[in-house]
């Protein structure tokens, strides 16, 4: 994007669904949302109340969905803990086929 001096659109996605119809629409890239999962799984803001493991199943069932073919970024919000549940975050979220994560600078759990 920088090399052709345009911005990417970057939609979100919240579920396996959102990710292949993102796909579908000819979509290279979509971020999977804390915010959005959290509301689609628990009707609640994104607050701290979404665990890792519901984020890395989702997030697992996205890239499952897509093939690898939708690159995804993933909410790593603040990495679930301390440094060594960061290192399990983007461990996990590598594994499960994510192209990125984005990180959130801030203590745990979120005030």
């Amino acid at each position: 994007a920088r090399a052709n001096k345009h911005c990417i659109t970057v939609p979100g996605c919240h579920d396996a669904m959102s990710a292949v119809l993102i796909q579908r629409a000819g979509f290279e890239i979509a971020f999977m949302s804390g915010f959005a999962v959290s509301a689609t799984q628990l009707a609640m803001p994104d607050a701290g109340l979404i665990s890792y493991a519901e984020m890395l199943t989702i997030g697992k069932n996205i890239c499952d969905a897509t093939h690898g073919k939708l690159l995804v970024i993933g909410d790593g919000d603040t990495g679930f803990g301390g440094p060594g549940n960061i290192r399990r975050t983007l461990r996990g979220y590598a594994a499960a086929g994510f192209a990125g994560i984005s990180i959130e600078d801030q203590v745990y759990p979120k005030r």
